[in-house]
């Protein structure tokens, strides 16, 4: 793929991220006035949807009415409407249009409207390339997408799968362009060849600057498929298959690369010299593996954690480099906290109460339907940026 076009589609992700940077400056300085602001559109909005009439939307007129009045929730609360809404029936949780449904545990769908993708794409993707291109790591090489692409379709259209596969799906053209390994080699006949398809495509392409991944161990587990089956790809890159053309050169320059390489040790800029970011969307904490991946990253290799997201939303987003630590997003979902320690729901948070060392449990509201939502997801606040808590996963 030509330099030029790789540079120009960088410089619009830039440009995307710089806009979504400002607007994110501008919200972690008042975040609840943010949040009061999210809330009452969202209530004006969906006076009129299935839910909003059941719950009388019209008449609530504050933040404090929101809560006062909108039960607490759990998945099994919305299976009607969720039926429903599968069916392809409108105004049924949120008068936004749904266009996706994101899965609990394999089975359980959540749907996803057009504005809850779209704060998903601006904060999970565009955000992190403007980070990546202010330390200049955003360069001129491919992006190596290691991210689950594969997703299905329902009758109305509707996909149901990943939805950060369904992003990239959406946004054809640049999986076209910039990214290493095809969207429609993600789902191939039999899943079991997706780990040497990766590998195959991944060690098949020397210049990428960037690898995005799901989890870190997705990277860590390419590399060591590669450690394994070297012999096989550098064959298959020498003679060429049905996904890939014949390529004599790349072939020996990893056969040379490999013979050489000690299991476990520096790898990356062996294969891919100008690779020096990798962006991880999905971050526990780090544990001892992820010491391996750096060890086979090498000192040059930086790290964006994008920020803590499940099928319920995107809740925050990166601001340094090899950090975990992210700032919670105010504008585009309406939290409320349970102490970790407290028994019930009695007493709940909003983010401008919440204190630094202290762990919580994240209530949701969001632009998809779901209403005063119990997570389960724990969080630690660890700092401030701006005048908004700053937060890791909490185990």
């Amino acid at each position: 793929m030509s330099k030029q076009i790789i540079k120009i589609v960088n410089e619009a992700r830039w440009m995307d991220g710089l806009m979504v940077n400002n607007r994110l400056n501008e919200v972690t300085y008042d975040p609840m006035r943010s949040q009061e602001e999210f809330v009452m559109r969202l209530v004006r909005e969906n006076a009129n949807t299935a839910f909003g009439k059941d719950n009388d939307f019209s008449s609530i007129g504050s933040l404090q009415e929101f809560r006062e009045r909108v039960p607490l929730s759990v998945y099994e609360d919305y299976s009607n409407y969720i039926e429903r809404i599968a069916r392809g029936d409108r105004n049924v949780l949120t008068a936004y249009l749904t266009e996706h449904f994101s899965l609990i545990s394999g089975y359980k769908k959540l749907p996803v409207s057009r504005w809850d993708a779209q704060t998903a794409y601006d904060y999970q993707f565009s955000s992190n390339f403007y980070l990546a291109g202010c330390h200049g790591l955003l360069a001129d090489g491919m992006t190596l997408n290691l991210v689950d692409n594969s997703v299905d379709r329902l009758p109305t259209d509707v996909t149901v799968g990943n939805l950060l596969g369904r992003l990239l799906v959406k946004r054809k053209f640049d999986n076209d362009q910039i990214y290493v390994i095809p969207v429609e080699v993600a789902n191939p006949p039999e899943r079991d060849d997706i780990r040497y398809l990766q590998a195959l495509f991944a060690v098949k392409q020397e210049n990428v600057s960037m690898a995005m991944c799901e989890h870190y161990s997705n990277m860590l587990d390419l590399l060591r498929y590669v450690e394994k089956h070297w012999p096989r790809l550098a064959e298959d890159i020498d003679k060429g298959t049905p996904y890939i053309a014949p390529d004599a050169k790349r072939a020996q320059a990893v056969r040379d690369i490999m013979e050489s390489h000690h299991i476990g040790t520096q790898l990356i800029s062996e294969l891919w010299p100008g690779l020096h970011c990798i962006m991880v969307f999905d971050v526990d904490r780090l544990n001892t593996s992820f010491e391996l991946l750096r060890t086979y990253c090498g000192k040059n290799v930086q790290f964006i954690f994008t920020g803590i997201s499940s099928p319920e939303g995107t809740f925050s987003t990166a601001i340094n480099l090899n950090d975990p630590q992210t700032v919670l997003i105010p504008d585009g979902t309406f939290y409320e906290f349970k102490k970790k320690e407290d028994k019930n729901y009695n007493y709940l948070l909003t983010l401008d109460q919440l204190e630094i060392g202290r762990s919580y449990e994240m209530v949701i509201t969001n632009l998809s339907g779901l209403y005063r939502y119990k997570t389960r997801k724990m969080i630690s606040v660890v700092g401030r940026y701006h005048d908004t808590p700053t937060i890791i996963i909490d185990k």
